[in-house]
């Protein structure tokens, strides 16, 4: 598709409709309630750990799955997987079974998401504008949630309490049009791995031999012409050989993967960001996963509950907005981050780590809503920095490798974590307890990145202009 702002478009209303789960903020209140009745240990040992696992197994399959389907099929099922793991919690004491392959199969749902970058890039021929559009989307994400959060908060308040189920056929309906949307997307004609004549082993040693592709159609084919018209019958049928030969054997993608890998991951700056993002994202999930079961924990335990409103939707919604506004304008500041970005990742991810540390002494409700919205905000900045410089840093056609590597990592660590302490199988701790390791977790990654500074300022100046991968 030639008009990228189009392709931007169908992604980012994709992108806000799919974020369009009111009940995700009261999910843990409303597996307690009477209409689920089960503890809120079933419910983290015996239901969230199902997903855990499920993400971890198939992000890996569904990266490679997605390229070689090319991209829309998979973001159709993605909505028909969001149905299935919400319809999973509908009814009257739904089975623990029945819930657990709920989660199973919303690990398609979660590891589906690079899908939709995917789609961008490979719908998107011209390569200066992939920044901008990998930015819009994420806004479009955020801005999704924000919407769905405050919604969901504004029925509960006008109706005096949660209303569990209205949230989740809402849900459903989010997802049943998600897929709906994806099938009227228009249709990717190629991929950036199986199906893609311009993936080569080596650069070509002849610009006359093969040409160049990449610009609009019109002049790609007033240059084929010309080339066409002034080559032998022979040279005529290579051009015509390098246009047919669109798919890739299994072998042919893992060795473009792993030259992509290498070409990323060879430079150490893209390295120690990747290593950021992959442990701050796999803390994320875990806070974002059990933030509304420590919600649940808190009031549980209160002295009177009778007249006591969640407000975990507006805590959401807040800690969305902010961290979107400031991830904006943290964007558009104009700082050498290869300088100074080790001292700023150092900071946020040690405030970061005070901010749960918070959450584990302090029992009362509204400051637990205050410590996730500041978390929420200080993640979303760091995350946009370190997106931002890896995006610069690594080859444009690779920066879904690299997101779908950081993913993985990111997911073998929340199944660790999962497997050894919210299962139990390492150490047995309580909810709150769940945080201050958290904060521990955070505060190490921060003075990490502190001595990372402390190195950098004291080592020779390097000009980071000499470690880019163009592409």
């Amino acid at each position: 598709m030639k008009n990228w702002k189009t392709v931007s478009l169908f992604v980012c209303v994709f992108a806000f409709v799919r974020e369009f789960r009111p009940i995700e903020p009261f999910y843990s209140a409303y597996m307690t309630s009477p209409a689920i009745n089960i503890t809120l240990t079933q419910a983290t040992r015996e239901v969230y750990s199902v997903g855990a696992y499920s993400c971890f197994v198939l992000v890996i399959i569904v990266f490679l799955v997605t390229d070689y389907l090319r991209y829309k099929p998979v973001l159709i099922m993605d909505g028909i997987c969001g149905m299935i793991t919400y319809g999973s919690i509908t009814g009257h004491h739904p089975s623990l079974l029945k819930m657990q392959i709920g989660q199973i199969v919303y690990g398609f749902f979660f590891s589906s998401e690079v899908a939709s970058f995917g789609y961008l890039y490979a719908m998107t021929d011209d390569k200066r504008y992939f920044q901008r559009i990998t930015g819009q989307a994420r806004a479009a994400c955020l801005f999704g949630k924000f919407f769905s959060s405050a919604l969901a908060q504004t029925i509960s308040l006008v109706n005096g309490s949660v209303p569990y189920i209205e949230l989740v056929y809402l849900s459903i309906f989010g997802m049943f049009f998600s897929s709906v949307w994806a099938f009227i997307m228009p249709t990717v004609n190629k991929s950036v791995y199986f199906h893609n004549a311009e993936l080569t082993d080596e650069p070509s040693t002849s610009a006359a031999a093969v040409p160049n592709y990449s610009s609009t159609s019109k002049v790609k084919t007033a240059t084929v012409a010309t080339v066409e018209s002034q080559l032998p019958a022979k040279k005529k049928e290579d051009v015509e050989t390098v246009e047919k030969v669109n798919d890739k054997t299994l072998g042919d993608v893992l060795r473009y993967l792993w030259r992509d890998f290498k070409r990323s991951y060879s430079d150490p700056y893209v390295r120690k960001l990747s290593l950021w993002w992959a442990v701050a994202f796999g803390g994320y999930v875990q806070v974002y996963t059990y933030i509304n079961v420590l919600y649940t924990d808190i009031i549980l335990n209160m002295d009177d509950t009778s007249h006591f409103t969640l407000f975990n939707g507006a805590a959401e919604s807040m800690n969305t907005l902010l961290g979107g506004i400031a991830a904006y304008y943290i964007g558009k500041l104009e700082l050498n981050w290869f300088r100074v970005g080790d001292s700023f990742l150092a900071a946020g991810s040690i405030l970061v780590g005070l901010a749960l540390l918070g959450c584990f002494y302090i029992r009362i409700i509204w400051f637990i809503y205050g410590f996730y919205i500041c978390y929420g905000c200080l993640y979303q900045t760091m995350l946009t920095v370190a997106e931002s410089e890896v995006a610069k840093r690594c080859g444009r056609e690779s920066y879904g490798l690299v997101i779908g590597f950081n993913s993985f990592i990111a997911l073998f660590i929340h199944t660790i974590i999962t497997y050894g302490i919210i299962q139990g199988h390492f150490i047995s701790v309580t909810t709150a307890q769940q945080f201050l390791i958290y904060s521990v977790y955070y505060s190490v990654l921060g003075l990490l990145f502190l001595f990372f500074a402390v190195k950098s300022y004291f080592s020779p100046s390097t000009d980071s202009a000499t470690t880019i991968i163009a592409k």
